[in-house]
């Protein structure tokens, strides 16, 4: 009987240390790093619907500052204080700002090899994001080059004016999208002309990029009076100061927002409040409705899902697979273009491709066709 209860005792035990070991490896976080509101309310309300989808014990978000150039040591401690967390397992960053790669490094001085680490809508050069990441997804910027102009040809716009700051012009990826552009401009005899903006980052801050922009665009259909003016910038902050004033002149266009999507500033402009990422075809719908009212529906377009939001969210469910599963690749090209597949069917995926032909295993770009906002009237 002492023997039979002995051998009970010792089960009892080793299923008890079986659980124990379970539950220490079912303890696992996918930690999501975005900007904030202000700067970026679609990477932070996919962080938002990260933490629906997967519950508040399994998703911790947190936000990099709004000065993030001038603040980029709090974006590092950012990192290294979500990688201090023993139970994250995955660092998804969108958008990667510079402080980024200078993070990710950290994470693995910390002997944190096990942490994935996913770079989205990164803002430093391609080679050196690459090397620090697992996984980098980006909306194929050089690719807009092509998309912009055909819609603004398609418009018979004669002028187009590209708003940008040294910063940006510095980006690998925005320099080759704005080649491309002016290529493809003179190519259809359109006249290219670049505009240099207070960049938000700056002393003087998101307003004065903003009221730049709302002064400028009247002083540019001005100076190009009678013709065609299609209108691009490249910084997200000033997405509803240039969608306001182009919506006020009838003769200026509106290609794409610089992240395009439905949601990336028309609410705000057009006063409507939408759930972003809610219901993608009632916001076009809708934004179609505000823009006729202007008689602007034909002079607008976008992309028809958030591209931004798609990033965090499949990166997310690209990190919970990795880590569920136990995989050991972190870089499964298989995998991830099914993942986009699967959630926009039609998205365009590759591997980025630099000036020099060097392809970029694990640097994923994505581009969706523009929309015609007259198709949801």
């Amino acid at each position: 009987m002492k023997r039979i209860t002995s051998i009970l005792l010792m089960m009892a035990m080793l299923l008890s240390l079986t659980s124990f070991a379970l539950a220490e490896g079912d303890n696992w976080k996918v930690a999501v790093l975005t900007g904030t509101v202000s700067q970026g309310e679609e990477e932070f309300r996919a962080a938002e619907k990260a933490v629906e989808k997967y519950g508040a014990d399994r998703i911790v978000t947190a936000t990099y500052p709004d000065q993030f150039m001038s603040e980029m040591e709090t974006t590092v401690s950012q990192i290294v204080a979500l990688a201090s967390d023993p139970d994250v397992k995955a660092i998804v960053m969108c958008q990667a700002v510079p402080g980024a790669k200078a993070g990710f490094e950290k994470v693995r001085e910390m002997g944190r090899d096990d942490i994935l680490l996913v770079a989205g809508v990164a803002q430093e050069d391609p080679a050196a994001i690459s090397g620090a990441s697992d996984v980098v997804l980006y909306a194929d910027e050089i690719k807009q080059g092509d998309l912009i102009m055909e819609k603004l040809a398609e418009w018979g716009v004669d002028v187009f004016i590209h708003y940008s700051f040294p910063r940006h012009m510095a980006m690998e990826l925005i320099v080759a999208r704005h080649n491309l552009l002016k290529e493809n401009a003179d190519a259809l005899g359109i006249e290219m002309v670049d505009v240099t903006a207070p960049d938000p980052t700056a002393e003087a801050g998101l307003s004065a990029s903003q009221q730049f922009i709302l002064e400028d665009v009247p002083q540019q259909m001005k100076k190009y009076e009678g013709k065609k003016v299609g209108f691009f910038t490249t910084n997200c902050g000033m997405q509803p100061s240039l969608q306001t004033a182009v919506l006020n002149e009838p003769n200026a266009y509106y290609p794409q927002p610089c992240c395009p999507s439905p949601y990336h500033a028309f609410p705000a402009t057009l006063g409507l409040e939408l759930e972003v990422g809610a219901d993608n075809e009632d916001a076009l719908r809708q934004i179609a409705a505000k823009l006729n009212e202007k008689d602007a529906a034909g002079r607008f377009s976008t992309w028809p899902a958030p591209i931004n939001m798609v990033i965090i969210e499949l990166g997310v469910d690209y990190a919970v697979e990795y880590i569920t599963s136990g995989a050991t690749e972190r870089n499964d090209s298989e995998k991830i273009f099914a993942l986009f597949e699967e959630k926009i069917p039609g998205i365009s995926v590759a591997k980025y491709v630099d000036s020099e032909g060097k392809e970029f295993d694990n640097y994923y770009i994505l581009a969706l066709p523009p929309v015609n906002f007259e198709d949801y009237l």
